[in-house]
């Protein structure tokens, strides 16, 4: 497993921690954006309309094909039928949350990279499966460290 460390930034005189590996970190740091290799497809999890909006965008803008979920329990339908390049998910979704969502992708063995965006206690993220989740973004999140962090996963999968 690659060793995860902290980046902090501030986005409104807000401190913001993403968690994510080394290697996207570095990528980060040095300021370069990840190259885009292939079509990618991204699951977003969220049922906050404006950050679904929001989170496309930032996405589309790189030709990453979008696909969105209001709750868990149409992710995890989707995830049974589709194939992705990264999952962005919301914890504190309806009817499965985000952590029934990661469990159902470990207890079927997809491999798709996980970040999850959410304004959860960092308690709870504490119990987050790290073989699933990539990367951990705090709401709220700087948009280009997003953006970066996301295509890094992208190229990954």
């Amino acid at each position: 497993m690659t060793p995860e460390v902290s980046l902090r930034f501030g986005v409104h005189h807000e401190v913001t921690e993403v968690v994510l590996p080394r290697h996207i970190r570095d990528t980060l740091r040095a300021g370069m954006e990840p190259q885009r290799v292939g079509p990618h497809r991204a699951l977003i999890v969220e049922d906050d309309p404006a950050i679904r909006r929001l989170v496309e965008k930032l996405l589309t803008r790189h030709h990453i094909e979008i696909e969105t979920a209001t709750d868990g329990k149409i992710a995890i339908e989707k995830l049974r039928d589709q194939k992705y390049s990264v999952i962005v998910l919301d914890l504190m979704i309806p009817e499965a949350n985000g952590f029934q969502v990661i469990e159902f992708l470990k207890q079927s063995g997809l491999r798709t990279p996980v970040a999850v965006v959410s304004a959860v206690s960092q308690q709870a993220l504490t119990k987050l499966d790290l073989d699933v989740v990539k990367l951990v973004i705090s709401k709220p999140f700087d948009v280009d460290e997003f953006t970066r962090a996301i295509l890094a996963l992208c190229n990954e999968s």
